[in-house]
């Protein structure tokens, strides 16, 4: 909450701040509104996507489509709902809707859900993007049963790291590389441009990307890396981004320092050695 719409009351000595809430009406309703549950689909899409194509192949096809099972499973995972009310929830979406769709009971989606290949689409943008790169850290809980009741529950957990290449503009994740803890992100670099779609002006990220690898990388996209030189880096061959940047950098340093003022000197005697 911003100090806007909040009292600050006198602290205590040696304790925190309290605030006390001046519009509690409008965030009273705020508060309501959390739980308004508002569902829209494309009916049309529904209609031609909720059955499989036909695809040539001998057997009988599936009576739901992919993309029907992934919008489900959707549904399951943004409400955090079981398989069968996931299976009413679906109904009822429908008859508020008036489609004439049927939906998989809980058995058939868990069955599908396993095998399931997952499309994540992104917005098509007419414009060349603005990526920005980065990485975090998640850390892997749980252990084996068996592991468990021979060995107890281990103190240590594995790491993976999750690199992400996101659209500046849409905001859309435009590229995800899953990896341990041994890869560095200029090694994934590459391989997560080669995700990205259609044209890259730049590409903005810190200094685990000031490597060899991704300037060339981007390069290869026609991109404008956009990277802080790393903790005393050397300037490589003239023209190189790296050696621009350290140069604008002394170069802003240096504006810095005559800003504040440059000593005025005269001579007042010499010394003889």
């Amino acid at each position: 909450m911003s100090t806007q719409s909040n009292t600050v009351l006198p602290a205590e000595a040696g304790g925190k701040a309290k605030y006390r809430v001046k519009n509690w009406p409008e965030y009273d309703q705020a508060l309501v509104k959390r739980g308004n549950v508002t569902v829209w689909f494309e009916e049309e899409f529904l209609r031609e996507h909720w059955r499989p194509a036909a695809n040539g192949k001998r057997g009988a096809p599936f009576e739901y489509s992919d993309i029907a099972i992934q919008t489900l499973l959707t549904l399951k995972a943004v409400f955090h709902l079981p398989y069968r009310a996931l299976e009413g929830f679906g109904r009822s979406l429908m008859q508020m809707m008036s489609l004439a769709l049927p939906i998989p009971d809980h058995t058939h989606l868990s069955r599908r859900a396993k095998a399931l290949p997952v499309v994540i689409t992104c917005r098509a943008g007419t414009q060349p993007r603005h990526v920005v790169v980065d990485s975090t850290g998640l850390k892997v809980y749980g252990e084996g049963e068996w592991k468990v009741r021979q060995h107890g529950v281990g103190k240590r957990r594995t790491w993976r790291k999750v690199h992400l290449a996101v659209d500046a503009g849409s905001l859309d994740a435009v590229g995800v590389e899953v990896t341990t803890a041994d890869w560095t992100d200029g090694e994934v670099f590459e391989g997560l441009l080669d995700q990205v779609e259609g044209n890259i002006e730049q590409i903005d990220g810190d200094g685990a990307y000031d490597t060899r690898g991704a300037y060339a990388a981007a390069a290869a996209r026609d991109a404008r890396l956009v990277v802080p030189p790393r903790e005393n880096a050397v300037p490589w061959e003239e023209g190189h981004p790296r050696s621009e940047a350290l140069a604008d950098i002394a170069k802003d340093a240096m504006n810095i320092m005559t800003a504040l003022g440059m000593p005025v000197s005269v001579c007042v005697g010499s010394t003889v050695s």
